[in-house]
């Protein structure tokens, strides 16, 4: 009986602590002790000891403020997970896809994929050996363009997770400070860069922002609200990489893929959510996708060569002919 009731009262501490955690977390700002109390039905004594629990055993870190505040730092928290094998083998995969198409070193990756070794190292230590490399593909130095860019992506993700506006100075105009709301963050493989998307003050509208273009980002004291209506997913369901359009009506863009190797090629990938492959009885392949704009398709339409034909539009299949024959001309034909 006496051990029964001792794990009762050790069981409801347990919940009480994890649950004044997930309340501060959720206020995203400095939080009363007596507004605690007054949530938990406990005197200040009581929430005082379990913040003080919360800060031993538990390593919450928290900040006291004078006025009888505290709020969990966010920047210092750390989130526990905890993963089976064939899950951790999928971070591996996506920890490798980063290391091999960023140019940027990244401290904040190479730190969590430390820890993911570390905590293989019993469960699975071969894993754990190549999760190690692949984190030291990412440990380089930092040059000052790349530490701007670490320091606005940073200032990014912070204004984004505790909703505060930030005021955004682009390299092309540093005059010019923009109060911008971040909605959310898209890394693109296509130039091996990251975008912001959000609501841009100066031009009252939704705009898209290639973060390594940032000059400083500066976090303001003021929240905002991400509109229920928006929806990043179905707004890059129409595009290639991050750039929808502007508004306008879709354009479908047809391609034709030579017979062999490219055609195969193409075949076997998902390209994109709209895409529709059509075999041709010469072996070759016709494909469709729909895209609100076609500015990121052109690279990859010119890596193919000769080997992709563009059928439609007529503006897109001009433009390609004219990088081709100027390509030609560059090595003498």
């Amino acid at each position: 009986m006496l051990y029964d009731r001792a794990m009762s009262r050790t069981t409801k501490r347990a919940t009480r602590l994890k649950e004044i955690e997930e309340f501060l977390l959720a206020r995203r700002r400095p939080v009363a002790i007596r507004e605690l109390a007054q949530r938990f039905g406990a005197n200040r004594s009581t929430i005082y000891r379990s913040l003080a629990d919360l800060e031993t055993e538990w390593d919450v870190p928290l900040r006291h403020e004078p006025a009888g505040h505290v709020w969990i730092d966010r920047e210092r928290y750390l989130t526990h997970v905890r993963l089976t094998l064939d899950q951790t083998t999928a971070v591996f995969l996506a920890a490798r896809l980063l290391a091999r198409y960023s140019d940027k070193p990244n401290p904040h990756a190479v730190g969590a994929l430390n820890k993911l070794s570390i905590a293989l190292e019993h469960a699975a230590p071969h894993i754990a050996r190549h999760v190690a490399r692949t984190s030291e593909r990412l440990d380089r130095p930092l040059t000052e363009s790349q530490r701007e860019y670490l320091q606005c992506l940073e200032a990014l993700t912070r204004a984004w997770a505790d909703g505060v506006r930030v005021g955004l100075v682009q390299r092309e105009a540093p005059e010019l400070e923009r109060l911008f709301e971040p909605y959310f963050i898209e890394p693109s493989a296509w130039g091996f860069s990251t975008y912001v998307i959000g609501f841009d003050h100066y031009r009252h509208d939704l705009r898209t922002f290639k973060v390594e273009r940032l000059l400083r980002v500066r976090l303001t004291a003021d929240t905002y609200t991400i509109p229920e209506s928006f929806d990043p997913y179905e707004k890059l369901a129409g595009a290639w990489g991050v750039n929808w359009g502007a508004g306008g009506e879709p354009t479908e863009v047809v391609l034709r893929f030579a017979a062999g190797r490219a055609a195969e090629r193409v075949r076997e990938t998902n390209w994109h959510e709209t895409q529709t492959i059509e075999d041709m009885p010469d072996g070759g392949c016709v494909l469709r996708i729909v895209v609100g704009s076609t500015q990121e398709m052109k690279p990859w339409i010119r890596q193919w060569g000769p080997d992709c034909e563009v059928l439609a539009p007529a503006a897109l299949r001009t433009e390609i002919g004219e990088d081709m024959r100027r390509a030609g001309q560059v090595y003498g034909f």
